[in-house]
């Protein structure tokens, strides 16, 4: 069997591979990637439910089948390093990466994620090499904001910043998407009108999304109409978006329709993509509460506050709805 560490490198079968390819009986080609992909699903399956072990062993399987590291196979890589890195087996995640970069040494991804294990294991001269790597082969700017996330949420914040001050002071040039990001660091640094400048030009250069952070600049500066004209001409191309289901949801909620909000804003949730998930789980709570399921409300509040525990005023809320409140209920 392949070692584990060494599974994503070139794989050791090249000659047996080439023999079969005329030969009566071999796996064929469309075999092999079948095969490759049922252990693909295997392994994401079992990472879903936590199973990390069996989930390295199924990618492993998968590998085993490959005589190069091909687009299929650089896929299953990066579920294998990360499966490794929720098991915490941190040293070989490495060796998976490093895998990757030995195939493709200008390859973004894989010098972030790298980068990103090195700062988990407290490396952090090895983790900034890999960023700056990962910025200087990256197709658009928004990897200074990926970079100052992850540096920001591991207590770098110095470091952090340094990279949006850096992603202002790059030439956007002329993708709308580097304009875009320029509009969401304005925004992170409170600069409401260099953020509506930025953004607006984002919008002509054609990047639609830009209305959801054109929307909050507006917000913040105290232009409800507009934000909200940015948030329409956003929905008015992605109609079925996670955006769309909730603004549906809110008005659902402002009509009094409870029952109907809430399954807007599920449906939200049950996207592929969700744009806005803190926004959504939040009001669903609020949809719950408002339509008397406090039992609900305070289970999906408990969930929110672990996984946003910045929200002071959703922790408020925990407590309240910790109260007995079928008994409030019943003595108004």
């Amino acid at each position: 069997m392949i070692n584990r560490k060494k599974a994503c490198l070139w794989i050791e079968i090249a000659a047996i591979a080439a023999s079969c390819t005329f030969v009566a009986g071999c796996t064929t080609k469309q075999e092999r990637l079948e095969k490759e992909d049922a252990y693909r699903t295997i392994g994401i399956n079992a990472m879903e439910n936590g199973n990390y072990t069996e989930a390295i062993e199924a990618f492993d399987s998968a590998l085993e089948l490959a005589d190069v590291l091909g687009t299929n196979e650089k896929d299953i890589c990066y579920y294998r390093a990360a499966a490794q890195f929720a098991a915490g087996d941190l040293n070989d995640a490495i060796e998976t990466y490093n895998a990757l970069l030995e195939s493709d040494d200008k390859n973004s991804d894989a010098y972030f994620l790298r980068g990103s294990v090195y700062l988990k294991m407290n490396e952090s001269i090895k983790a900034l090499e890999d960023y700056e790597k990962a910025i200087q082969y990256a197709e658009n700017d928004e990897i200074y904001l990926v970079v100052y996330n992850s540096l920001n949420g591991a207590g770098y914040e110095t470091e952090a910043k340094d990279y949006l001050e850096k992603a202002l002071e790059k030439k956007a040039g002329r993708k709308a998407e580097n304009y875009t990001v320029k509009g969401k660091i304005y925004l992170l640094k409170e600069m409401y009108p260099e953020a509506i400048e930025s953004l607006a030009t984002a919008i002509e250069k054609g990047d639609v999304e830009a209305n959801l952070y054109l929307a909050r600049a507006y917000e913040a500066s105290g232009e409800a109409v507009k934000a909200e004209e940015c948030i329409n001409a956003y929905i008015e191309v992605n109609p079925e978006s996670s955006v769309a289901y909730n603004q549906r949801g809110k008005k659902k909620m402002e009509e009094g329709n409870y029952e109907e909000a809430i399954s807007e804003f599920l449906n939200g949730l049950e996207l592929e993509q969700v744009i806005d998930e803190q926004e959504l789980r939040s009001n669903l709570i609020a949809a719950y509460e408002y339509s008397g399921d406090f039992e609900k409300a305070k289970e999906l509040m408990g969930e929110y506050v672990e996984d946003y525990p910045g929200d002071a005023a959703a922790a408020r809320e925990y407590l309240f709805l910790g109260k007995n409140r079928n008994e409030e209920q019943d003595t108004k």
